[in-house]
């Protein structure tokens, strides 16, 4: 999830920030040093949430998981500033640090897909007041910055006109190269929906960013840029599942599908844990 250049830039950061002490010295400058420290934090090397039983923080949007086992947020270090948020369609994972999704999950089924058919794409985009302003991605942190808002849980998989709306938050967006986004994202996405269309059951589906590599950001609120963007897929029915991890870049090509345990080792997402995954696609 985060590299170890990006966990060096962090640490460097804060180096900065502490070293104002050589210059400066009294009781107000120490309190911001020790904020400042507390809201840039070095990450571990990357989450790894695992699944519970029970509701938990995704207690409202619980079916969304396979086998309704969520997410279990209080694995994750507090230095990602994980926020479970609950949608109607979807759940989503999201990290104040990055001001992204870590991870975003949706259920999909032939019913579902053909509630979505049809319905109007709606464009609004806005800024998720659920989240603490300091952890908030902002509508002008993307303009102007070469990069779409790129959906996670994708627009024309929403079964409703308030799950659509609920879509253009930026809670469910990263920053992501306009081609990539249009062209080879989008095309994932229509073939995850027509897979979920013939599906005997659940398809479910795990979106989110990789950050490896230096970090870049956009924007006043410094929101990150992902080097590259994973989509885990998982049919209940059958056990399979298969993923893509893919650069956030306009020359990036649809690869073969790695199966579960080779996502699950370039990823260090372990997010099927709990469930029966016999096999995979090619």
């Amino acid at each position: 999830m985060l590299s170890a250049a990006s966990r060096q830039w962090l640490q460097e950061f804060r180096s900065v920030v502490r070293s104002i002490s050589t210059h400066f010295t009294g009781s107000a400058l120490d309190v911001l040093r020790t904020q400042a420290a507390d809201l840039v934090p070095v990450p571990a090397a990357a989450p790894a949430p695992s699944a519970q039983t029970g509701g938990g923080a995704f207690a409202a949007c619980i079916d969304q998981f396979p086998q309704q086992r969520p997410l279990q947020v209080t694995t994750i270090s507090s230095q990602w500033a994980a926020l479970p948020l609950c949608s109607d369609a979807f759940a989503v994972l999201y990290s104040g640090l990055t001001k992204t999704p870590m991870v975003v999950v949706e259920k999909l089924n032939r019913q579902r897909m053909q509630k979505a058919a049809g319905l109007e794409r709606t464009d609004k985009f806005f800024a998720d007041t659920r989240v603490p302003e300091q952890w908030r991605a902002a509508l002008t942190d993307y303009q102007d910055s070469g990069f779409d808002r790129g959906h996670l849980a994708a627009a024309a998989n929403q079964p409703s006109a308030q799950a659509m709306a609920q879509s253009f938050a930026l809670t469910n967006m990263v920053p992501q190269n306009p081609t990539h986004n249009r062209k080879l994202w989008s095309k994932l996405e229509a073939d995850t929906r027509k897979y979920a269309q013939r599906a005997a059951g659940n398809v479910y589906v795990f979106s989110g960013p990789l950050h490896e590599g230096q970090t870049h950001t956009l924007g006043r609120n410094a929101v990150w840029i992902p080097s590259h963007l994973f989509k885990l897929v998982y049919d209940e029915s059958q056990q399979r599942a298969w993923a893509y991890v893919l650069p956030n870049r306009a020359d990036a090509l649809i690869t073969r599908p790695m199966d579960y345990a080779s996502f699950v080792q370039r990823t260090q997402w372990p997010l099927l844990e709990g469930s029966a995954v016999l096999g995979t696609i090619r």
